[in-house]
């Protein structure tokens, strides 16, 4: 699994990098210690960054929430400006279409953000631990609500570990160029 996760993380290197800013980013904003800045490690920790453990559940939910709401709007912003025109309009690589390429680019810029928005596994067991572990920090009230959150950030998690991620979002995007 290390190595597909390692392809997936060299395919989407350009998405791996930005989740890498972000993620920096929110641990400055949350007053974490940022152990190690490098974003694109050869490792498991490629497109994160190396910080210190969230103290609070509010601390893990908001290093968890907030770069994956940056690059999950970054993300739509690409792919919402490029996929209509490549798949519902049928702009293809001919001497008519100029902007073929730039739309193609802008897919995979796109589409590698979107591959890289979820939080580390690591990181969200520790979150996990946090809110429903034996020493659990958080409310009943703050466990019910954002359950279905972290539900889903533990399954996107998992999706990245693995690899997953990458072949889900290119695999839809093939199977949706092929039906138009």
């Amino acid at each position: 699994m290390k190595t597909l996760f390692l392809i997936s993380k060299l395919i989407t290197t350009p998405g791996a990098f930005l989740k890498g800013f972000w993620e920096h980013i929110t641990c400055r904003l949350l007053g974490l210690n940022v152990q190690h800045a490098n974003y694109l490690p050869a490792d498991y920790h490629c497109g994160h960054v190396q910080h210190s453990p969230a103290k609070t559940p509010s601390q893990a939910f908001l290093l968890a929430l907030l770069p994956y709401l940056a690059q999950r709007v970054l993300a739509w912003v690409f792919i919402a400006a490029s996929a209509p025109p490549l798949l519902l309009f049928g702009v293809r690589g001919t001497q008519e279409s100029h902007f073929f390429f730039l739309y193609l680019a802008a897919l995979y810029f796109g589409l590698s953000l979107l591959c890289n928005s979820f939080p580390s596994w690591s990181q969200m067991q520790q979150q996990w631990a946090l809110f429903y572990g034996k020493k659990a920090k958080a409310g009943k009230v703050a466990k019910v609500l954002l359950a279905s959150c972290n539900a889903w950030f533990f399954a996107g998690a998992w999706l990245e570990k693995t690899g997953f991620a990458v072949l889900l979002a290119f695999g839809l995007i093939i199977t949706l160029w092929l039906l138009y």
